[in-house]
């Protein structure tokens, strides 16, 4: 299990920064990171890149407009593929090591549910839960597509547009999903999975309706 090191505050600003198309020459010109020192600035946002919420192309640096459109439409693409793993999984016949699934269910248990600032983290080890369903798929292809198509900035600025509650509710799903699993019932993990990236998804295009976002620091 890893966690971003990246300070919260820098991940917001890169979010909610509204010019998504300017380019910039130097790490330490991005929001949030400008004002830091250049070598420090390059640390971070190395880790802003692999997970996906800046590009660089020709040594210039560009922040990824993950708007509600392109969010849903990654998740649609990782439910599909998640539907096929859930489903391979439960098709193992017990033969497969659900003990990382389990542990980051249970990290992402700990986290206080009063705390808006924990929905960043959060996301972060739920997508790394999503990935170890894949991997433990043991299909290469499927893992392969997924780890090149759905980068952890899906799950974080999805994020933003869910509630406390709402994220804390989706942690019963996982259980149920498991569940299923371990018991070989294919069609029920499939459409386990199916259901809790969906209703994600109708989340967020709900919320991003309504415009409203839950990291802290929003104006709304």
């Amino acid at each position: 299990m890893t966690t971003i090191a990246c300070p919260a505050q820098m991940i917001f600003a890169v979010l909610r920064e509204p010019n998504k198309r300017r380019r910039y020459d130097s790490a330490a010109d991005i929001p949030g990171l400008n004002g830091l020192d250049p070598a420090e600035a390059e640390r971070l946002v190395l880790e802003l890149i692999d997970i996906g919420l800046i590009a660089r192309d020709h040594g210039r640096y560009t922040i990824i407009d993950w708007n509600v459109e392109r969010i849903t439409e990654h998740l649609a693409l990782a439910g599909a593929i998640q539907a096929l793993a859930a489903a391979e999984v439960a098709g193992c016949q017990g033969k497969a090591d659900f003990s990382h699934l389990e542990v980051l269910n249970t990290a992402l248990k700990t986290f206080d549910d009063m705390d808006p600032a924990n929905l960043l983290q959060g996301a972060f080890i739920d997508y790394q839960w999503h990935l170890e369903l894949v991997r433990l798929s043991g299909n290469r292809a499927a893992l392969a597509t997924y780890g090149k198509a759905i980068p952890p900035a899906v799950w974080i600025a999805g994020a933003n547009y869910f509630q406390l509650d709402e994220a804390r509710s989706s942690l019963v799903e996982h259980d149920r999903l498991v569940t299923y699993m371990k018991a070989g019932d294919t069609l029920r993990a499939r459409d386990a999975i199916s259901f809790h990236v969906e209703e994600a998804a109708s989340q967020i295009r709900r919320a991003g309706a309504a415009r409203i976002e839950s990291y802290p620091g929003n104006r709304n």
